[in-house]
């Protein structure tokens, strides 16, 4: 069992916020599991982070509600995606759940830039691709 990448969410806020400052400078060569479960949490803050910023980027570019309500909807499939995929009994699987939040958070990016040059494809952004 690899518990390094496995933790409950409260321990891994906990960990998190407790050696943010102790510990940024060993994420450039962790050193103890410790340090890799760190900075492999803080990765996964920061891949929710950027998720949510893409994810109102593109709904930015809807202009019908219901464009909108469609991308909500499917977004919501997507998370119960993830949870079913990157957790076990009450643990995240956080390089897991980063990886995942990194392909979304790239679809979204991608789907938000066909929409600034004039070409959203709704087809694309309300298909559960991510199954």
């Amino acid at each position: 069992m690899q518990f390094a990448w496995k933790l409950p969410f409260g321990i891994l806020a906990a960990s998190f916020l407790t050696l943010n400052a102790v510990a940024d400078e060993g994420c450039k060569n962790p050193k103890t599991p410790y340090d890799q479960t760190y900075c492999t949490a803080k990765l996964f803050l920061e891949s929710d982070n950027e998720l949510n910023e893409s994810f109102k980027e593109l709904k930015g570019h809807l202009k019908k509600k219901e464009a909108s309500q469609q991308l909500i909807k499917v977004q919501r499939k997507w998370i119960e995606f993830r949870n079913q995929n990157c957790s076990q009994a009450g643990s995240i699987n956080v390089a897991c759940n980063f990886e995942v939040n990194k392909n979304r958070t790239d679809f979204f990016r991608n789907r938000a830039r066909e929409c600034k040059v004039g070409h959203c494809r709704e087809d694309l952004m309300f298909t559960e691709t991510f199954k």
